[in-house]
């Protein structure tokens, strides 16, 4: 039998990863796909064109269109002021821009300089998320794509407000159903929210694997609270549907942990009547989300017959001929009442929220502060160790020195290498690896579709501009998810632009395709010069969870939180948790040697989600802990157990195996003795029932998760040590 040699298999295992990155790339992906939006961004590319061609020469509006172009890539999701305030400022930005490209374009130092501040600026703004980000990127392409132009610097100011035309009537065309819909994006947000209760409900997940829909009310929040939220009874309306929502999750969460606790304990009548009541709970929440859809009412009258079912099965938890697991089936029955009393709250809000105002209630709401400075982040990423610095200043470089190397040569429209790398340059080599793939590929296809397009068609601008029109819109369609296909179509329309412009298409086809492959390698070689391999983040990123997590728990504890605090402790646990999984996944990806860090950031997501399910609990049963930790030992066992999350974020940060770790399993056991012996003493019987088995899996998950990290963390101690 032949042996593998190590250097064999480790090749083999770079190329599957290599592989496998390709394969996640091109999958289609429907999701961020918009006809509407697609259609709209059309409309508003082709239409400076039109008014060209109208005037008697489609090229006329070239200008206008890149403006149009940059813009259209703003257009996602969001309430219309915001959507309106980032598509201005996206338009504005690229007008400045191009301004100061055509008034340097005859200096190939000036526009080197320009270019490498925009290209810096834009690579930083990373840290103020992918709205600042779209801004940088636009502004700088709009540079490198206009300051190439041939063009007298004198027609600068000129070039930059039709720049400027273009972008802003793209954003009229996005905010256009303002006055006749203008709360849809935020009823759109809340519908999918609910449909992913009602999907949670009909069928749980169980306490294995993390709380369902935690992206989509992070998203939700953003676009009730962020930049440009509107006001009025509508949207104070959606604000309530938010916050049950995030009533609601955990009552789905207590339920279903209760389901399983009572299908341990063998009491499987009872656990099959909680999983009849989270089906039901499903069918009105899908009912809501259809309601919050297609912005009608829902009617009274389909509730009826399940309200009377949820009663019934109510009492059947609450009776005590029920046999099996008292405590738990009568926790069971109270977290039932409860989630019934939410529901109902919910349908009555939906009156307001799903018509837009239509009636005149006006439910309280409260508003949150904003979970992060973006001043602070961008002050404390101007450090030599920032990932982000790093990715900054590679494309601040990368793309003024490849744009003065293609000036110098004289290359004719050479600003496709350094705008591929300003496209497809990310801070990480997983992602780098996948866009420059994916646009090499979809370009060499895009650009030999199109220029067999431009000559099949009739001749004239008009059969031009309408094409142009129809690659936009599948451009846009494809979304971001599609690489291929949006990188495809954009190079089909950048020869059909040309065309317009009197460039024949068939002498952009090789320079552009070999531009195209020359700014993806360099991109991929940039990133693996100077590489910020995930791996060496996700550690950080999971320290981040658990500190997250300790400060919910104190939150929770705490008698004395406010909703506000409660709110931003939630809402930081979310967010820990979805970039520390982003950050796993993208870190599987990795075609780098050593598997520790994903082992250990599967390992401590996997054993925290017992945990956070748990938590999730005792906040749902908040109103009692006061008299429960009155008369037991409940905050003395909450504060060991956010000792022990403090041990393990900081044996994480320091890559050492966790020491001192308090012993949480004797603190358990006093206290589920004293609320069994004495549970009316706590003055909630249900309460206590909940609390019993909550902080038997916070004993179980963070006692793993211990064990896990001297495991793993003192084996790569061992592995590095000096040999005797």
């Amino acid at each position: 039998m032949t042996q593998r040699r190590p250097g064999q298999t480790t090749a083999r295992a770079r190329t599957a990863v290599l592989a496998d990155l390709l394969r996640t790339a091109a999958r289609l992906d429907r999701t961020q796909s918009d006809p509407v939006v697609a259609a709209r961004n059309a409309i508003g590319v082709a239409l400076p064109l039109a008014i060209g061609a109208l005037a008697g020469n489609a090229a006329l509006g070239l200008a206008a269109t890149i403006g149009a172009l940059q813009t259209a890539f703003a257009d996602r999701p969001g309430p219309y002021r915001l959507r309106m305030l980032r598509m201005l400022g996206t338009a504005f930005a690229a007008a400045v821009t191009s301004t100061l490209a055509v008034l340097l374009s005859r200096s190939d130092v000036g526009s080197a300089l320009l270019l490498l501040v925009l290209g810096f600026a834009a690579g930083l703004l990373l840290t103020a998320g992918p709205s600042a980000t779209q801004v940088g990127v636009a502004a700088t392409a709009a540079a490198l794509v206009l300051g190439h132009l041939p063009q007298s610097p004198s027609v600068a100011w000129h070039v930059g407000l039709l720049v400027l035309a273009g972008g802003v009537g793209q954003a009229v065309l996005a905010i256009a159903a303002w006055p006749l819909r203008r709360h849809r994006p935020e009823r759109l947000a809340l519908a999918g929210l609910y449909r992913e209760l009602a999907a949670a409900a009909r069928q749980p997940t169980g306490t294995h694997v993390g709380p369902p829909a935690s992206v989509s009310l992070t998203a939700v929040r953003q676009t009730l609270y962020g930049l440009g939220h509107d006001h009025g009874p509508s949207v104070e309306a959606y604000r309530v549907l938010l916050d049950e929502a995030e009533r609601i999750r955990r009552e789905l969460l207590v339920l279903s942990a209760q389901a399983e606790r009572l299908t341990e304990a063998g009491a499987t009548s009872a656990a099959e009547t909680v999983h009849t009541v989270l089906a039901t709970a499903g069918d009105v929440l899908g009912g809501v989300a259809a309601a919050l859809d297609n912005g009608r009412e829902i009617d009274p009258g389909v509730l009826v017959p399940i309200r009377q079912r949820m009663r019934e099965l109510i009492s059947v938890l609450d009776d005590p001929e029920t046999p099996g697991g008292e405590l738990t089936r009568r926790a069971a029955a109270a977290r039932a009442q409860s989630l019934a009393a939410q529901l109902r709250a919910v349908v009555e809000t939906t009156r307001t929220g799903a018509t837009e105002g239509g009636h005149d209630e006006e439910p309280d709401g409260y508003g949150v502060l904003r979970l992060r400075d973006p001043v602070a982040i961008l002050r404390a990423n101007l450090t030599p160790d920032s990932a982000v610095l790093r990715h900054a200043v590679r494309v601040g470089v990368l793309v003024a020195a490849s744009d003065f190397v293609v000036r110098l040569a004289g290359t004719d429209r050479g600003y496709w290498i350094p705008l591929t790398v300003l496209v497809v340059l990310r801070p990480d080599f997983a992602s780098t690896f996948q866009r420059s793939s994916m646009r090499v590929a979809g370009t060499i296809v895009g650009l030999l579709v199109a220029s067999e397009l431009v000559h099949w068609i009739p001749g004239g601008q008009w059969y031009q501009v309408a094409l142009v029109g129809v690659l936009l819109f599948g451009m846009r369609f494809a979304g971001p998810g599609n690489i291929a296909l949006a990188s495809a179509a954009l190079a089909a329309l950048v020869v059909v632009l040309l065309s317009i412009n009197g460039v024949a298409p068939h002498s952009s086809v090789i320079p552009r395709g070999a531009d195209t492959l020359i700014g993806g390698a360099l991109a991929l070689v940039a990133a693996l010069f100077w590489p910020v391999w995930e791996r060496q983040l996700l550690p950080e990123r999971l320290a981040e969870v658990l500190a997250a997590y300790r400060d919910y728990l104190e939150a929770v504890i705490d008698p004395s939180s406010d909703d506000e605090r409660l709110q931003k402790a939630r809402a930081a646990a979310r967010l820990a948790r979805t970039n520390a999984q982003a950050s796993l996944d993208r870190a599987r990806s990795e075609p780098v040697r050593g598997q520790g860090q994903v082992e250990l950031g599967e390992a401590v997501l996997a054993h925290t989600h017992r945990f956070i399910h748990a938590m999730l609990t005792i906040d749902a049963v908040r109103g009692s802990l006061r008299k429960v930790s009155e008369s037991t030992n409940l905050t003395e066992f909450m504060a060991l157990a956010a000792e022990v999350l403090d041990c393990c974020e900081q044996s994480i940060r320091l890559e050492q195996p966790p020491q001192a770790v308090p012993k949480l399993r004797p603190a358990e056991v006093r206290l589920a003795r004293a609320l069994a012996a004495e549970p009316a003493r706590a003055g909630d019987v249900e309460a206590a029932g909940a609390i019993v088995d909550a902080c038997d899996r916070i004993t179980d998950s963070l006692d793993t998760l211990v064990n896990e990290l001297r495991r793993q963390l003192g084996a790569a101690r061992d592995s590095v040590a000096p040999h005797e």
